[in-house]
Protein backbone atom coordinates (compact mmCIF):
# COMPACT_ATOMS: atom_id res chain seq x y z
CA UNK A 1 0.00 0.00 0.00
CA UNK A 2 1.53 3.61 -0.82
CA UNK A 3 2.19 5.95 1.45
CA UNK A 4 -0.08 9.04 1.78
CA UNK A 5 0.96 11.67 -0.73
CA UNK A 6 2.70 9.18 -2.49
CA UNK A 7 2.24 9.79 -6.87
CA UNK A 8 0.69 6.21 -7.04
CA UNK A 9 -2.23 7.32 -4.85
CA UNK A 10 -3.54 8.82 -8.39
CA UNK A 11 -3.64 5.50 -10.24
CA UNK A 12 -5.94 3.51 -7.86
CA UNK A 13 -9.62 3.80 -8.58
CA UNK A 14 -12.52 2.30 -7.26
CA UNK A 15 -15.77 3.06 -8.93
CA UNK A 16 -18.34 5.22 -6.89
CA UNK A 17 -21.55 5.22 -8.19
CA UNK A 18 -22.62 4.55 -12.29
CA UNK A 19 -20.64 5.08 -15.17
CA UNK A 20 -22.56 8.18 -16.53
CA UNK A 21 -22.74 9.47 -20.53
CA UNK A 22 -24.50 11.61 -22.34
CA UNK A 23 -25.25 14.62 -19.68
CA UNK A 24 -26.35 17.54 -21.57
CA UNK A 25 -22.98 20.17 -21.57
CA UNK A 26 -24.45 22.93 -23.72
CA UNK A 27 -23.87 25.42 -21.12
CA UNK A 28 -21.43 25.03 -17.93
CA UNK A 29 -22.42 22.04 -15.71
CA UNK A 30 -20.82 21.38 -12.27
CA UNK A 31 -20.24 17.83 -11.88
CA UNK A 32 -20.64 17.40 -8.22
CA UNK A 33 -18.99 14.16 -7.03
CA UNK A 34 -21.32 11.50 -4.65
CA UNK A 35 -20.20 11.38 -1.07
CA UNK A 36 -16.68 9.11 -0.89
CA UNK A 37 -15.12 10.30 -4.67
CA UNK A 38 -12.10 11.59 -4.34
CA UNK A 39 -11.73 11.59 -8.28
CA UNK A 40 -13.07 11.57 -11.67
CA UNK A 41 -12.33 9.36 -14.90
CA UNK A 42 -13.56 11.35 -18.04
CA UNK A 43 -13.52 10.86 -21.74
CA UNK A 44 -14.77 13.77 -24.50
CA UNK A 45 -16.88 11.15 -27.17
CA UNK A 46 -17.84 13.24 -29.91
CA UNK A 47 -16.97 16.76 -29.53
CA UNK A 48 -14.22 18.57 -27.43
CA UNK A 49 -14.73 19.19 -23.82
CA UNK A 50 -13.52 22.40 -21.57
CA UNK A 51 -13.05 22.53 -17.72
CA UNK A 52 -11.84 24.39 -15.12
CA UNK A 53 -11.04 23.21 -11.53
CA UNK A 54 -11.69 26.18 -9.70
CA UNK A 55 -15.20 27.16 -9.74
CA UNK A 56 -14.15 29.86 -13.08
CA UNK A 57 -16.82 28.99 -15.87
CA UNK A 58 -15.54 27.72 -18.51
CA UNK A 59 -16.36 28.42 -22.15
CA UNK A 60 -15.64 27.54 -25.52
CA UNK A 61 -12.31 28.49 -25.37
CA UNK A 62 -11.66 28.88 -21.64
CA UNK A 63 -10.58 26.30 -19.39
CA UNK A 64 -8.52 23.17 -19.98
CA UNK A 65 -9.46 21.17 -22.64
CA UNK A 66 -10.47 17.19 -23.04
CA UNK A 67 -10.30 16.54 -27.16
CA UNK A 68 -12.85 13.76 -28.17
CA UNK A 69 -11.25 10.37 -29.10
CA UNK A 70 -8.71 10.61 -26.44
CA UNK A 71 -7.63 8.34 -23.65
CA UNK A 72 -9.73 8.93 -20.50
CA UNK A 73 -8.40 11.61 -18.31
CA UNK A 74 -8.22 10.66 -14.39
CA UNK A 75 -8.51 14.10 -12.22
CA UNK A 76 -7.92 13.69 -8.18
CA UNK A 77 -10.13 16.34 -6.63
CA UNK A 78 -8.53 17.77 -3.82
CA UNK A 79 -10.67 19.72 -0.84
CA UNK A 80 -12.84 22.96 -2.58
CA UNK A 81 -12.34 21.83 -6.06
CA UNK A 82 -15.02 22.27 -8.07
CA UNK A 83 -15.16 20.97 -11.67
CA UNK A 84 -17.32 22.53 -14.58
CA UNK A 85 -17.27 21.05 -17.98
CA UNK A 86 -18.56 22.67 -21.24
CA UNK A 87 -18.57 21.52 -24.15
CA UNK A 88 -16.59 23.20 -27.30
CA UNK A 89 -19.07 21.93 -30.04
CA UNK A 90 -23.08 21.27 -29.92
CA UNK A 91 -23.34 17.29 -30.01
CA UNK A 92 -20.90 16.83 -27.04
CA UNK A 93 -21.37 13.72 -25.44
CA UNK A 94 -19.15 13.81 -21.68
CA UNK A 95 -18.85 9.84 -20.78
CA UNK A 96 -17.31 9.80 -16.48
CA UNK A 97 -17.43 7.44 -13.70
CA UNK A 98 -16.52 8.85 -9.98
CA UNK A 99 -14.47 7.32 -8.36
CA UNK A 100 -12.22 6.71 -5.30
CA UNK A 101 -8.87 4.79 -3.87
Amino acid sequence: MPNKGDPRDTLEFSPEGANISGTDISSSVTLTPPTGATKILIQAITQNIRYTLDGTTPEAAVGFQLKAGDPPLLIPLGIGTSLKVIEEAATCVPNYQWGSG
